[in-house]
């Protein structure tokens, strides 16, 4: 009966050790090299200028470096194609381009769609003060329900506010910590150009907790000015968030099935070219 410890020192011991060792290498590369490894080994093993302790630090030595060699050249002849990276590139950047437009296109769709509503109000209450004046009209009740306005931090509903030539609010039915809200002077000067205006609406500096989607009409006549027709946007960004996540697990699934495809289609493909053996020793 051998014991461990002369296993492991004998001839024989160090022998079934390596060829335990062997198997660890590629297989294309121990279907081509296996015998001379192992007739390298009994060389070195018959070699008796070596002590057994030089011999098996130079195994061991030459054994870690040969198995990352040859596991990387694996790697690389079989992943590392040109055609296979470029193809897996140029599937990459389309998955990416089709979760982009899954995400750009509903989110504009979204985005516009929320200045529906305001359009129509912003339209109707202009065209009602360019006949009647800024004053009259709202004498006259122009606004609806100006008695109970709303409270944009946390209302959904739809308002309206009325200001004069240079910017100054006239009448609202919002309020916004018990004021109505100006607009930066830039948005008004853009209007009194172009007529309207649509903005994203930050109306507490510094704070995206309340965003509003705002319509901004230039009044004409006799008593210009401009009417701002806004809604929260809290829902509409609650389905862009949606879009978003939809759009990002579309993403990864797409990388998944390319990786996992270049993956077995590399391995499928892999060249049959063997590297050069390193000898032990």
């Amino acid at each position: 009966m051998i014991r461990p410890a002369t296993l492991h020192s004998s001839p024989e011991g160090l022998a079934k050790l390596y060829a335990i060792a062997v198997r660890l290498y590629p297989r294309a590369f121990r279907e081509a090299y296996e015998p001379s490894l192992h007739q390298t080994f009994r060389d070195a093993l018959a070699d008796h200028t070596l002590t057994r302790r030089r011999l098996i630090l130079l195994i061991l030595r030459d054994l870690a470096v040969s198995l990352i060699k040859e596991h990387l050249t694996m790697f690389r002849e079989t992943f590392g194609r040109p055609t296979l990276v470029f193809n897996a590139l140029i599937l990459t950047a389309l998955a990416t381009g089709l979760a982009l437009a899954l995400f750009a296109i509903p989110q504009q769709v979204l985005r516009q769609g929320a200045n529906d509503p305001q359009i129509q109000l912003a339209g109707d209450l202009a065209a009602l003060l360019d006949h009647d004046g800024l004053t009259d009209g709202l004498r006259q009740g122009a606004l609806p329900n100006s008695g109970s306005p709303v409270d944009m931090a946390r209302s959904l509903s739809p308002f309206l506010i009325v200001y004069d030539d240079h910017g100054q609010p006239l009448g609202s039915n919002v309020r916004l910590n018990g004021q109505t809200p100006t607009l930066p002077k830039g948005v008004f000067e853009y209007t009194r150009t172009h007529g309207e205006e649509r903005v994203t609406w930050e109306p507490i500096a510094g704070s995206h907790d309340v965003r509003i989607a705002a319509v901004i009409q230039r009044v004409q006549g006799s008593q210009p000015g401009f009417v701002l027709a806004g809604r929260s946007m809290r829902e509409v960004e609650a389905r862009e968030q949606q879009v978003r996540q939809m759009a990002a697990f579309t993403w990864f699934g797409m990388i998944g099935v390319i990786v996992i495809g270049t993956a077995f289609f590399g391995w499928w493909t892999r060249p049959s070219a063997i590297p050069t053996a390193i000898r032990v020793g």
